[in-house]
C-alpha cells in the first residue's frame, strides 16, 4: 500500500514551482488552486524529499495523509485505544464460545436431574466451552443408549451462548385393573347425536334431549324385569350442546409478540458505538454488564436478546367483526378434544364504542357429554 500526502504550497510564482516539479519528475496526483499564490497538491510520500529541494522559495505544509502513512499515524495516535479494541474483540470471541445458560425442557424433574448430571459429566455446564457439532451428536447418542428405557429422543440446540435441551420421555404402558362398577352419566344438557357403547345398556337414542345428571348408559343387565348382573360401562355418548361467547376486539390493534428465538451474545461498547459479533434487528435486549470503566466510555458484557414482532393494524367494523368471530371460534376449539367440533355459529348482536367492538356469538357444538360415575353400595 502506497503513502500519499496532501500539501499546501504557498509561492509568489506557482507556475515556476509546478515547472520545477515537472523537471524533478515529481508526480502531482491532484491539484487544487486556492489562489494564484496558494495551491493544495497530492503527491506520493517518496517524492517529499525532492519537493523540499525545490521549495527554497516556497512554503510547504503537510495538512493530511492518505494510505499507509495515514494508517501508521492513526495507529500511533490511538495505539492504546486500538489495543483495547483488539483485546475487547478477542474477549468477545472468547465469551461467545462459553456456555452461560442451559435450559432443559421436560416436566419430569427426576429425568431433568439425570440429564443435568449427564451433561455435566460431558463438560456441558455453565462457564464451560461450547462443544462442536460432532461432540454434541456423540453425547446425544450416548445419553439415549444409556437411558433407553427413559428417553425416546433428545435434542441439544445451541442459541448463541445458551443450550436448550429438549427431551421426549419414553412412555411405558401401565395397565391398571379396576373392579369398580361405573355407569355413564350426562355432564351437561343437550341433544344426543352419537352413541358408542361397548359394555352396558344405552338408555337414550339419537335425537333425545337429555339433562345434566341423566343416566345415559346403565350398568344393569335385566332378565324378566329383574337385575341379573351388573357390569362396568364402557362407551361414549356425544351430544349437541350450546355456548354463548362474548368477545371484545379493538379497532386499532397493537400487539407485541415474542418468538421462541432467544440468545445470549457478548457485546463491547466504546462511547456511543457498539461492537457486536452478531447483528440483530427487532430484538429486545437486556444487558448484563461484566466490566465498565469509571467514566463510562468503555463497557462490555452479555446481552439476553429475544426476538419481538410488533403488530399494528387498523380494522374496519367488518374486519374487526370477522376477527372477533375468529377469536371466539378459537376459544371454543381450545375447549374441545379430538373428535369434537363446532356444528354451527350465529352472531347474536354487536356494537362498537369508537375504540372497539363487542360481540355476542352463539355456538352449537358436537362434544362428549358423558362421564363415568361409580355406583355406590346399595344403588
Amino acid at each position: 500500500m502506497n503513502s500519499y500526502l496532501y500539501i499546501v504550497v504557498e509561492d509568489r510564482n506557482i507556475n515556476r514551482f509546478l515547472l520545477n516539479c515537472n523537471k524533478k519528475n515529481i508526480n502531482i496526483i491532484k491539484i487544487k488552486y486556492v489562489s494564484y499564490k496558494k495551491i493544495i497538491i497530492l503527491i506520493n510520500e517518496k517524492d517529499l524529499k525532492k519537493l523540499k529541494r525545490i521549495s527554497y522559495c516556497s512554503k510547504i505544509t503537510i495538512i493530511n495523509k492518505k494510505g499507509l502513512s495515514f494508517i501508521k499515524e492513526i495507529i500511533k495516535k490511538y495505539n492504546y485505544f486500538i489495543i483495547i479494541c483488539i483485546l475487547g474483540l478477542f474477549l468477545l470471541i472468547f465469551l461467545s464460545n462459553i456456555i452461560f445458560d442451559i435450559e432443559i425442557v421436560t416436566d419430569n424433574n427426576e429425568l431433568k436431574n439425570i440429564i443435568i448430571k449427564e451433561l455435566k459429566n460431558n463438560n456441558i455446564e455453565k462457564y464451560k466451552f461450547i462443544k462442536s457439532y460432532k461432540q454434541i451428536e456423540k453425547i446425544k447418542k450416548n445419553i439415549i443408549k444409556k437411558y433407553r428405557n427413559n428417553i425416546e429422543w433428545i435434542e441439544i440446540t445451541r442459541y448463541g451462548t445458551k443450550y436448550i435441551v429438549n427431551i421426549v420421555e419414553r412412555k411405558v404402558n401401565n395397565i391398571s385393573f379396576d373392579d369398580k362398577i361405573y355407569s355413564l352419566v350426562a355432564t351437561k344438557s343437550g341433544i344426543v347425536r352419537g352413541i358408542f357403547v361397548e359394555k352396558g345398556i344405552s338408555l337414550v337414542e339419537k335425537g333425545n334431549y337429555i339433562k345434566k345428571g341423566d343416566i345415559l348408559v346403565s350398568s344393569d343387565i335385566f332378565l324378566r324385569e329383574n337385575i341379573k348382573n351388573r357390569i362396568s360401562v364402557k362407551g361414549k355418548v356425544y351430544g349437541e350442546t350450546w355456548y354463548k361467547v362474548n368477545v371484545e376486539y379493538p379497532l386499532n390493534y397493537i400487539e407485541k409478540k415474542y418468538t421462541s428465538n432467544k440468545r445470549k451474545i457478548p457485546y463491547f461498547r466504546i462511547g456511543n458505538r457498539y461492537i457486536e459479533l452478531f447483528k440483530y434487528k427487532n430484538f429486545d435486549r437486556n444487558k448484563s454488564i461484566i466490566y465498565k470503566d469509571n467514566i463510562g466510555n468503555i463497557e462490555f458484557g452479555i446481552e439476553d436478546i429475544r426476538e419481538v414482532i410488533i403488530i399494528n393494524d387498523k380494522y374496519s367494523i367488518k374486519e374487526a367483526l370477522n376477527k372477533s368471530i375468529d377469536k371466539a371460534r378459537e376459544k371454543i376449539n381450545m375447549m374441545l378434544d379430538d373428535g369434537e367440533y363446532i356444528l354451527s355459529e350465529n352472531t347474536l348482536n354487536f356494537y362498537d364504542n369508537g375504540s372497539k367492538i363487542i360481540v355476542d356469538i352463539f355456538f352449537s357444538v358436537y362434544e362428549e357429554i358423558g362421564e363415568l360415575k361409580e355406583l355406590e353400595m346399595g344403588e
